[in-house]
């Protein structure tokens, strides 16, 4: 297992895609250049094209003498500059990258100030609204436990999944001029951490009520939670075994 760290902003995206700049193909190919093997790359996760990880996992079988620990030293110099390989070690033949997962903290960081600089724009999400931090709270208290996500995450007509997910814990931290929100669960659906703090947002500056952000729980309810905020902000912080 390979533990690795990526800038996400020129990337479309973890999974493989044709004519298009992954994380998967840049990791395959640094692997690759090591072993001389056509490796079959397991991640913890699919990350969306701009979103960040201080923490991503990935597993693979290889016959390679590269000694388990060596692995993340050995691939780097094959890795691009935005990603980088943390450590490496050997695990058991039942272990999965993502299905092993007992739990994902995503986090989510908001610059606050009227003129951010530009360095930042890749990076923070830049919200100058004024924020009722009780109310943001509430909805962090609200998400926590289980819950139907089925509003939550981007909609596909085409496919069903189930969309029952456990909230583990979700909080945030203001520093300054930045708001950091946190999300911990086993899994995600498909953009639900984007528009939930995206929703979240929407009840702190009061453009929703308390009742409106507890109704997308509802059953009954069509009305879906919005906006999904943009991927800048989006960091995969850590990932729990």
């Amino acid at each position: 297992m390979v533990k690795l760290a990526f800038d996400g902003r020129d990337f479309k995206g973890y999974q493989y895609q044709i004519d298009q700049r992954t994380v998967e193909e840049e990791i395959k190919k640094a692997i690759m250049a090591v072993t001389g093997e056509d490796n079959r790359i397991i991640a913890c996760g699919r990350t969306d094209a701009g979103v960040h990880a201080k923490t991503f996992y990935v597993n693979f079988l290889t016959a390679s003498k590269v000694s388990p620990r060596g692995f993340a030293f050995h691939i780097q110099p094959y890795l691009p500059d935005d990603i980088l390989a943390l450590s490496s070690k050997e695990v058991g033949l039942d272990f999965h990258a993502r299905f092993s997962c007992k739990s994902k903290t995503y986090k989510y960081v908001i610059n606050q100030e009227k003129n951010p600089h530009p360095i930042y724009r890749s990076y923070m999400e830049n919200i100058t609204y004024k924020l009722d931090y009780n109310k943001l709270g509430e909805g962090l208290e609200i998400l926590k436990g289980d819950h139907d996500f089925r509003l939550f995450m981007k909609e596909d007509k085409d496919i069903e999944i189930n969309t029952h997910r456990r909230i583990d814990d979700s909080y945030f931290n203001k520093k300054e001029n930045r708001l950091e929100i946190f999300f911990k669960a086993e899994s995600f659906l498909h953009n639900q951490v984007r528009i939930m703090t995206g929703s979240l947002i929407e009840l702190a500056r009061g453009k929703i009520s308390l009742d409106d952000f507890k109704a997308y729980f509802d059953p009954e309810s069509k009305t879906r939670a919005n906006p999904a905020l943009s991927p800048v902000g989006l960091y995969l912080w850590e990932v729990e075994y």
